[in-house]
């Protein structure tokens, strides 16, 4: 599967969480199929009041472990009322669940993401130390298919790249969504020197990169950083998957 660390963990957190929902944690996970679709995990327990899962994979890759803890009232209130957490190699996250037998619901979704060679980036950008973060985010899933997404997503790589050659470029942000059942986040900036920046993180597709009215010397930086040149618009693009996963 061909996915950014981003879709990887927010699709594992809703689904996971909302199969959790309804019954005990090892009983769910052994009984949902997800094993046969490659969902790996070494423990489960407790129950879906308090309870952990740990030494999750997914097709292969280490995911790291997550945990629930379950809200009576807000259940009771028909709210989220499952609040799991993610912790793992690759970063940090947690959200809100409610689950239904035809969908899943992930509200107030957070994580924080680290871009690192793990996850198939070019070896210079993970030196860069830079991350994904998405805020405040909710996702709906239909079996394995997004329905909707929503929530701000932001990085600081293209900011910290700038920073290796003297320029002061901004944060880029743009919205989480769904296109054809598959996450997408498009992400955005504009320069104080006048470069436009443009980020694309795509399910299907990885990675893109487009950095427009930039000045030859930018240009010449760029390009030694694998960009290609296409009419005055340099660009990047690296499918975005974890290492030793299938696609």
């Amino acid at each position: 599967m061909r996915s950014s660390t981003l879709f990887v963990i927010l699709f594992l957190i809703t689904l996971v969480g909302g199969l959790i929902a309804f019954t005990p944690l090892s009983f769910v996970l052994r009984q949902s199929g997800m094993a046969e679709r490659g969902l790996g995990w070494q423990q489960a327990r407790g129950s879906i009041w308090h309870g952990q899962v740990t030494g999750l994979s997914w097709r292969g890759t280490p995911v790291g472990a997550i945990n629930l803890d379950s809200d009576l009232l807000r259940m009771l209130g028909g709210g989220p009322s499952h609040h799991v957490s993610w912790v793992g190699q690759q970063g940090q996250g947690q959200a809100d669940i409610k689950a239904s037998r035809d969908s899943v619901l992930a509200d107030h979704v957070n994580l924080n993401l680290p871009l690192t060679d793990e996850w198939n980036v070019d070896p210079m950008i993970a030196q860069l130390g830079g991350s994904i973060r998405l805020s405040d985010g909710q996702v709906r899933l239909a079996g394995e298919r997004c329905e909707s997404a929503a929530g701000t997503v932001t990085s600081d790589v293209v900011r910290l790249a700038a920073a290796g050659f003297g320029r002061d470029w901004p944060i880029v942000s743009g919205p989480l969504g769904c296109l054809n059942g598959q996450f997408e986040a498009d992400l955005s900036g504009k320069a104080a020197d006048g470069t436009v920046l443009h980020m694309m993180f795509s399910q299907s597709a990885g990675l893109r990169v487009t950095v427009a009215e930039a000045d030859d010397e930018v240009k010449a930086n760029l390009a030694f950083a694998g960009f290609r040149d296409e009419n005055g618009t340099l660009i990047y693009e690296r499918p975005l998957k974890p290492e030793g996963s299938r696609p």
